[in-house]
């Protein structure tokens, strides 16, 4: 079981998302034409009330339709971000801790590269997350219907198993999701490597999932009394000017949200390649014959392995 230096780890994924601020653009997402006519109903005045209702109802389900059509577009491009800047992240945080080369252009490369299988393993989560609160749900309600008091009862293992599970499958797909895109895995092998990574340094994993969960809650304590401050002077713009108020939140408050966001995100997907990297130190030690206390040099400079040791783990190999 390798021990982790949490401090360390923290510390320095602090100063590197601070440092090389262009990650904040992937950080963002990576912690998620059409030609529409309408016109308002009533626009003339000889239709009867029946005539008038069914032009609004046309009207209504004609913009429910836009509104929908819209949404569904730019979730489309969220999701596709979300998915890029994931690949794209996790490879310029290895680059820069091995001196290799970085930047928003090679990133937004790299993310393209690896958009597929990185997209296969994002909607596997999906999947296998609503599968197991589903399955959760239904047995808590088939216990409820048997009887109240064994709902109730049931209810006391059924909150720790949902906590549990929903750990350890955001853990093995955060694992997974770096063996995908640095060691070039496919999508269930990565799943299958990241749920061996967790059960064999479940530790220092939970350590700092830990660490990490309560960064997030002290955080959270801090944005929310920020915003709160910040949003105060909004209160008697309000009353003097809907607009203006609307554009202070604009220029003000959303910016905020954005930035802060943008490095949170950073900051977290930053800590665990940091912990990937050397949880994984000793595999690519075997494979490389690097020293297992730091992470791997850049690939240019790891020699190959013997031919008797070719189904070691490779260390990250970029083109």
């Amino acid at each position: 079981m390798i021990t982790l230096p949490i401090s360390d780890i923290i510390r320095d994924a602090f100063k590197l998302a601070w440092k090389y601020k262009y990650l904040w653009l992937f950080g963002l997402f990576a912690a998620g034409g059409g030609n529409f006519n309408l016109q308002l109903p009533g626009g003339g005045g000889n239709e009867s009330p029946i005539e008038r209702a069914e032009a609004a109802k046309e009207w209504i389900l004609a913009a429910l339709a836009a509104i929908i059509l819209i949404g569904l577009a730019i979730g489309l491009i969220v999701l596709i971000l979300h998915v890029i800047s994931k690949s794209a992240l996790i490879y310029n945080v290895y680059q820069i801790e091995t001196n290799g080369a970085h930047g928003l252009g090679a990133g937004w490369d790299f993310g393209l590269k690896r958009f597929w299988p990185m997209l296969g393993l994002t909607l596997l989560e999906g999947i296998v997350l609503g599968a197991f609160l589903i399955i959760l749900i239904l047995i808590e309600v088939a216990l409820f219907f048997i009887a109240v008091p064994l709902g109730l009862l049931s209810l006391l293992p059924a909150i720790p198993i949902m906590i549990a599970g929903i750990a350890i499958v955001v853990l093995t797909w955060t694992y997974a999701e770096r063996f995908l895109t640095l060691e070039s895995r496919g999508v269930i092998q990565s799943i299958g490597d990241g749920w061996s990574l967790v059960k064999g340094q479940w530790k220092p994993t939970l350590l700092m999932g830990l660490v990490k969960f309560g960064i997030s809650i002290a955080a959270s304590i801090g944005i929310m009394g920020i915003g709160a401050i910040l949003f105060l002077p909004a209160i008697p713009i309000w009353f003097l000017s809907h607009l203006l108020a609307i554009v202070y939140g604009a220029i003000i408050l959303l910016p905020f949200l954005v930035l802060v966001g943008a490095y949170l995100g950073t900051f977290d997907s930053t800590t665990w390649t940091k912990t990937f990297l050397l949880l994984r130190a000793p595999a690519y030690a075997a494979a490389g014959g690097v020293a297992t206390d730091a992470p791997p040099p850049p690939p240019s400079t790891l020699p190959s392995p013997p031919d008797d040791e070719a189904d070691r783990p490779s260390p990250p190999m970029f083109e």
